[in-house]
């Protein structure tokens, strides 16, 4: 044990730990960069060791099979620099995080050619507080987006990796998914939504963190603890984007349904919210209210008018 632990805190000091910082060299020369961890194909992940390949074999020589990289973190978002591309060889590389979260699609690096490909990702486990977890579904177990690593895939005609940067940050605007199949990270071929794949088309000065999950309506996605679990990480300044309604239109009996229910939870979801922010209770009370009624008549306008004053009053 004592081995294990010293080896451990020898990794975690080459990593950089105080700052949260992870620097991996993969390229096959032998020498290391400073700072960095070299890799090789016998890295493979496990939870002593704290990174490696996972997954799928590692690549070895020249293949162009996709490959896995996984590195145990705490949960939060983290900026990744991924230098794609080789100097031995020509390559075509699409990037993805955790459940199949695109980043960078088709990436081609001639002979010799090395592209930074940054963007920020979070990172999040079941673990709310000491006494609760969020009830997620049998079928979620094997999830990426549920464990304690944070998993990078790299695919693609020919993928090319020779350096990766993982470094943790706290001053990005995070925009929380919530809702249901339409926007859940599908973790097969040929599935997919629009949840994972918005990233595609944002830099990394903004992180989107996809809640969602199939089958969910608004309430049954509270009740779950996923909203809970989305409130422990956020910060003033980030957004709960959410889209339900066709699971909760289907809802039978008393208090259920589009109508009743829906309503509720929407409720729940700006007030859950807003309690981040210093706003005295009467004023986001009367405020939230009166922002509900609008939606309820359909005054959309009026409704994001509404919103945007609950965060303006807060301000002053």
């Amino acid at each position: 044990m004592k081995q294990i632990a010293l080896l451990a805190l020898g990794l975690l000091a080459t990593l950089g730990v105080e700052a949260q910082t992870y620097k991996f060299d993969f390229t096959t020369g032998k020498k290391t960069k400073d700072g960095y961890t070299k890799i090789t194909p016998a890295d493979r992940y496990s939870e002593e060791k704290g990174y490696g390949y996972d997954r799928q074999p590692s690549p070895e020589g020249k293949s162009t099979a996709p490959f896995f990289f996984s590195v145990t973190v705490p949960d939060g978002n983290y900026h990744v620099t991924a230098v794609i591309g080789n100097k031995r060889a020509a390559g075509e590389t699409t990037v993805r995080g955790e459940s199949r979260r695109l980043f960078f699609e088709n990436v081609k690096t001639k002979k010799g050619e090395l592209k930074p490909c940054t963007f920020v990702i979070n990172k999040r486990n079941t673990h709310i507080s000491e006494k609760e977890n969020v009830r997620i579904k049998p079928r979620e177990r094997q999830k990426l987006n549920w464990d304690d690593k944070l998993t990078l895939e790299f695919n693609g005609d020919a993928p090319q990796l020779s350096e990766l940067i993982i470094e943790k940050v706290n001053n990005v605007p995070t925009v929380f998914l919530c809702g249901n199949s339409t926007v859940v990270d599908q973790d097969n071929e040929p599935w997919a939504s629009w949840g994972q794949m918005i990233p595609r088309f944002f830099n990394d000065s903004i992180c989107f963190a996809n809640y969602a999950e199939s089958g969910e309506s608004a309430n049954t996605f509270i009740g779950a603890g996923r909203l809970k679990k989305a409130l422990t990480q956020m910060k003033p300044g980030d957004y709960i984007f959410m889209e339900f309604g066709h699971n909760d239109q289907k809802q039978k009996g008393p208090g259920k349904g589009a109508y009743y229910s829906f309503m509720t939870s929407l409720k729940t979801f700006i007030d859950e919210a807003l309690s981040l922010i210093h706003i005295s209770e009467p004023t986001r009370q009367a405020e939230i209210s009166y922002a509900v009624f609008c939606l309820k008549k359909k005054k959309k306008k009026k409704y994001k008018r509404e919103l945007t004053h609950i965060i303006e009053i807060n301000k002053k």
